[in-house]
């Protein structure tokens, strides 16, 4: 029987650390292989799930990450579960003061009279006492010896003193020859790996020059007239097109842009990506980086026919939903609209300087 209702607890969002009972379709990519027969998960299950509260928004329902702790095929066993985590959680119920009758009402004036006697002398105990500084200080620092050892009592607070001194003098210097030691190697390995990841300076009177190619990419296998000519900003071609020593088209020189979805970028690309100001120009870095020049060309969002124009391939939908996840995780509360919105933007933008190539050429 599927199992179409589940009990999460939120990581994020107005509702951080709260529980709340959803369906299992609320969940981003849910897979019901990560919980056992009896609905708990074998392991800590985070994901990203829609936050469905109030009325749904224009762009969609926001989206914040949770953590998936029961899955059950009935609502009924999902609100049972989700009863017993709440009473768990609630706090122990205190107890209650026992009443006492007013003392105006009493027969014996003796016993009231004990009774007030004795909460005034139980305030007076609770009200905190005053310390005084001296008073403090004196019994921190000016402990009384034996009579015999009185006057040296202040040359040994002095002593103690310039040990310690001494000692972190001591440490002080054992940090600074470290220092000395480690931090310019350092510096110097971050140097060489900023110096070796940084795209070549190219000449703005060189926009009919082919760029270089990555080994096995699309690029290589293509000898289009239009993928030799395009010449694009550093920002949109450097993670496939830019090929520095380091980045050789070996499997550790790329990184998987979102756990589990097997879809791999260039380092540099990916660094390009995660130091981006905004979730627009997070897509844009990623778009190009998973996808070549090429089939952006000839593809859209979603494959189809716009006005009189041709009609356009389709993106790989796995590619697609691994920027979605990537965005989501780096920009969490990201409209799923304004990601497509921003996709189709850049892709339009590429095909426009695609036509406008063709008004440079090349030096002479």
């Amino acid at each position: 029987m599927e199992r179409k209702f589940a009990v999460v607890r939120w990581s994020e969002g107005e509702d951080f650390g709260k529980l709340s009972d959803i369906k299992t379709d609320a969940i981003r990519g849910y897979d019901d292989s990560k919980m056992d027969q009896d609905g708990n998960p074998f392991a800590t299950y985070s994901a990203v799930i829609e936050w469905r509260h109030g009325r749904k928004q224009r762009g969609g329902w926001p989206h914040y990450r949770g953590t998936v702790i029961f899955v059950s095929a009935t609502r009924f066993e999902t609100i049972r579960k989700l009863n017993s985590l709440l009473k768990e959680e609630e706090p122990t119920e205190l107890t209650k003061r026992a009443s006492v009758a007013p003392q105006k009402y009493g027969d014996d004036s003796d016993s009231s009279t004990d009774i007030e006697t004795q909460s005034q002398q139980a305030k007076k105990s609770k009200a905190p006492r005053r310390i005084d500084p001296a008073e403090e200080f004196l019994r921190l620092y000016g402990q009384s010896q034996p009579s015999s050892d009185n006057h040296n009592s202040p040359t040994q607070t002095v002593v103690e003193l310039k040990q310690e001194i001494k000692d972190l003098k001591e440490e002080n210097a054992k940090l600074k020859e470290i220092v000395l030691q480690d931090v310019p190697g350092l510096l110097l390995s971050l140097r060489n790996i900023i110096d070796s990841a940084a795209p070549p300076k190219r000449s703005r009177v060189e926009p009919t020059k082919a760029l270089p190619a990555l080994p096995g990419s699309p690029q290589s296998r293509s000898s289009s007239p239009c993928a030799s000519s395009l010449s694009l900003p550093r920002s949109t071609l450097s993670s496939s097109t830019s090929v520095s020593p380091s980045l050789t088209g070996s499997q550790s020189s790329k990184v998987e842009i979102h756990p589990g979805t097997g879809v791999m970028v260039e380092k540099l690309a990916w660094a390009y990506a995660i130091n981006a100001n905004s979730a627009t120009v997070f897509v844009r870095h990623l778009l190009t980086a998973v996808f070549p020049v090429e089939i952006l060309l000839v593809s859209n969002l979603r494959g189809n026919k716009r006005g009189g124009g041709e009609a356009r391939q389709p993106l790989d939908k796995n590619k697609l939903d691994a920027i979605y996840s990537a965005t989501l995780e780096k920009w969490p509360g990201t409209q799923l609209s304004s990601i497509g919105s921003t996709i189709n933007a850049k892709i339009t933008e590429l095909r426009s300087k695609s036509k406008n190539v063709g008004v440079y050429t090349a030096p002479h």
